[in-house]
């Protein structure tokens, strides 16, 4: 069911925003999940546009912007960071100045709760939510206090869903739908698309109950909804009522994939594209999850010109390029296109190591440096000293001092995250190659013991003269001979070889024509086995070990100072 929850999630970072009242800070608005880079330089510009004023409620909303930008690039750290200073802020404007403002801001709040949710620290996000609604039901406002509650209780009911409590997921949903419902007359703004996004929420905890009656009857009613309102919308392909629409779609192919169900997965998923034909971060985060199922189906070829599409799509996020790498990662490692693949670890690496972070951290120190700024001329014009040359010197070191913290601080948390990411890869990787290579120890030690054992019969048969059952020794030393022999005996051993070695037979037979025999040596050689340990493993006579290594020697053309030895364990 994890495909639900990723959905329902995002869906509600998106719904989150969807509620907060618009600014001057309209651009960082519109290209925060188009374009974050850019996102994070119109919230620059803007805090340049302020100057020299001193630092107010906006303020306070372009730090939390900021937060959320670095949430949806999944930089946790950094988010957190600046939504914390998002609240001091806030905090001493309130204090600090006398004004009548709720000394925090419940949407920070709320944000710095999702940030522990997409982390798995459910009880910390809970009380992060709980908070939020507390706050929330102060409001001063009627609409923000009801659109706060709203989400707020959507949000618990996403940390009930994670943990498997549905009834008390689908408990709180309804009480959303409810209080949508009668507290917003149907000429609300906003009205038609929220009511239909609160009854996508019950669905999809419908469908994570596995209560597809209830599932389906709920869908036939948000289709009614639907076609009973779109007519009463102006725009309709451009209005939230479609959008919301679409992710009703969106869940119910979320939900067939997670069952495997991929035929009906993807006839919803066509549908969901269909509606977002507007919304070009929604049509991507579609159909990187239909190129999914096409992969599962063996339409690979479709699969793959789906993620390649979605990969062209203008101003795509990191997340969704790592999403659709994946995807191609998929398709290459089952089709075995080598180039293609190595190309796609090299797209991998190079967004993990956060490509952009340069650009990033950039805009975030100049963003900062002109706050400091702003600060610093708050202090001048409160304290009236003009033309202090001592003062003036002091807050420009105080300036530098202050970039020069704020970019140690953004670049050790990067550099600690990406430090984290990159040894707990190591990591695996490592103990997945030990694993593999005490497999294949563990393997060539039990051919070895059976051969010796098998050997011990056979030379017990062969100094018997009794014959017993009408079956010859002859014929038993045969049978055991064959055993021994069995190709059918290695095979497992030569599939644990490739994966300990994966371009080890690869190399040779770019050069040389080797036979199978030739290469099961190489093989032995390459794991350090001596002459002794090869003819028990292959239950042959040490002479013939003997002869093949001299035949090997001869087909790989080595000279006569090249050990056979060295070279095979260089490869």
């Amino acid at each position: 069911m994890r495909p639900i929850l990723f959905f329902i999630f995002w869906a509600n970072i998106f719904f989150v925003n969807a509620q907060q009242t618009s600014s001057p800070r309209d651009s960082l608005l519109k290209y925060q999940f188009l374009n974050p880079n850019l996102a994070i330089k119109f919230g620059m510009e803007y805090v340049d546009f302020k100057g020299g004023s001193e630092p107010d409620i906006e303020m306070v909303a372009t730090y939390a912007k900021i937060g959320e930008v670095l949430l949806y690039m999944e930089l946790y750290s950094s988010a957190l960071e600046y939504f914390n200073s998002a609240l001091k802020i806030r905090r001493a404007l309130g204090v600090n100045r006398g004004k009548n403002i709720i000394p925090t801001s419940p949407w920070v709040v709320l944000n710095i709760g999702n940030i522990y949710f997409k982390n798995k620290n459910y009880e910390k996000a809970l009380d992060k939510f709980k908070e939020a609604r507390t706050v929330f039901d102060k409001a001063i406002k009627p609409q923000n206090r009801i659109n706060g509650l709203n989400t707020s209780n959507s949000n618990i009911g996403l940390v009930y869903g994670a943990r498997g409590e549905y009834e008390k997921q689908e408990q709180i949903y309804y009480k959303v739908y409810d209080n949508i419902i009668s507290n917003t007359s149907e000429d609300g703004k906003q009205y038609t698309s929220t009511v239909l996004y609160s009854m996508s929420q019950i669905l999809s905890v419908k469908l994570l109950k596995d209560d597809l009656i209830s599932a389906e009857n709920k869908l036939n009613e948000i289709i009614q909804f639907y076609e009973d309102k779109k007519s009463k919308v102006s725009d309709l392909p451009n209005s939230l009522l479609i959008r919301n629409y679409g992710y009703v779609f969106s869940i119910m192919g979320a939900y067939y994939q997670s069952k495997k169900q991929y035929g009906k997965a993807i006839i919803n998923l066509e549908k969901a594209l269909d509606l977002f034909k507007s919304f070009p971060v929604e049509v991507n985060v579609t159909s990187s999850r239909l190129s999914e199922c096409y992969l599962a189906i063996d339409e690979i070829d479709i699969a793959e010109e789906i993620a390649l599409e979605n990969l062209n799509f203008k101003n795509l996020s990191d997340r969704e390029k790592r999403y659709n790498f994946k995807v191609l990662e998929k398709i290459y490692l089952k089709t075995k296109k080598n180039q293609n693949l190595l190309s796609i670890k090299d797209s991998l690496i190079l967004i993990s190591s956060g490509s952009n972070s340069s650009k990033i951290i950039k805009s975030l120190n100049d963003l900062e440096t002109q706050i400091i700024l702003s600060n610093s001329a708050r202090e001048l014009n409160e304290s009236k000293i003009r033309y202090n040359t001592y003062l003036y010197i002091l807050i420009i070191g105080s300036v530098i001092l202050f970039f020069s913290l704020v970019t140690i601080r953004i670049n050790y948390n990067y550099q600690k995250e990406k430090g984290t990411r990159l040894e707990l890869e190591k990591d695996k990787v490592t103990e997945e190659l030990n694993k593999k290579n005490r497999e294949l120890v563990s393997k060539t030690n039990f051919i070895i013991q059976r051969n010796d054992y098998l050997k011990n019969i056979q030379k017990k048969i062969s100094n018997s003269q009794q014959e017993e059952e009408g079956l010859s020794n002859k014929f038993i030393y045969k049978q055991l001979n064959t055993v021994i022999n069995s190709e059918k005996s290695y095979e497992e051993f030569d599939k644990m070889f490739v994966n300990v070695y994966p371009n080890f037979y690869k190399k040779l037979n770019q050069i040389y024509t080797l036979s199978q025999t030739d290469l099961r040596l190489a093989s032995y050689i390459k794991m350090n086995h001596n002459n002794n340990e090869i003819a028990n493993i292959s239950g042959i006579s040490l002479r013939t070990v003997e002869s093949q290594r001299y035949r090997l020697t001869k087909k790989l053309n080595l000279k006569k100072d090249q050990d056979l030895n060295s070279f095979l364990m260089s490869l």
